[in-house]
């Protein structure tokens, strides 16, 4: 997913199948404003740190902790609302703990290891075409690589050799 072209490919099909995104501080009370509809949605750390720009500007960061899907297909009426819902005990946890932890093993404890973050955003598109949402979520879980998403993720590929070979040639 370094292709410009494939990024730009996502870019527009996200415009076309999906509705522009919203974000909002993750938050157990946020479900009563997200849409009982189909889509995406995402859980993005975003540090309150600016980093001083050789040309005088500054410039934050973001960080995709996790990427998921609402009502795809096999998901019958699922929404992003009750998809949030799943997630909201997640948030309770320590953020210290990432520092002072050994990091989980298990997939719900990995979960409120890294939501502990904060300031912690809830990203959300909806989707009508339900038939368009798992494209679109393993495409974006591929360009932005997530720690918590386990499905879908880019392989690295090496290969494993029992003779020796130098690392520098003449």
């Amino acid at each position: 997913m370094l292709d410009v072209t494939a990024h730009k490919v996502l870019q527009d099909d996200l415009r076309a199948e999906a509705s522009p995104w919203e974000t909002h501080v993750a938050a157990e009370s946020l479900t009563d404003v997200l849409p009982e509809q189909p889509g995406l949605y995402m859980f993005v750390w975003r540090p309150s740190i600016r980093l001083a720009m050789a040309d005088d500007s500054e410039s934050s960061f973001h960080q995709v902790l996790y990427i998921g899907q609402a009502g795809g297909s096999g998901q019958g009426g699922n929404t992003i609302r009750n998809r949030f819902k799943g997630y909201r005990k997640h948030l309770r946890g320590d953020p210290e703990a990432l520092w002072t932890q050994e990091p989980p093993t298990t997939r719900a404890a990995r979960l409120t290891h890294y939501l502990a973050l904060r300031p912690l955003e809830f990203w959300f598109a909806t989707v009508a075409d339900r038939s368009k949402i798992r494209n679109l979520e393993s495409r974006l879980i591929n360009l932005y690589n997530p720690p918590l998403n386990s499905q879908n993720r880019p392989r690295l590929r090496a290969r494993i050799s029992t003779i020796p070979r130098p690392a520098l040639r003449p």
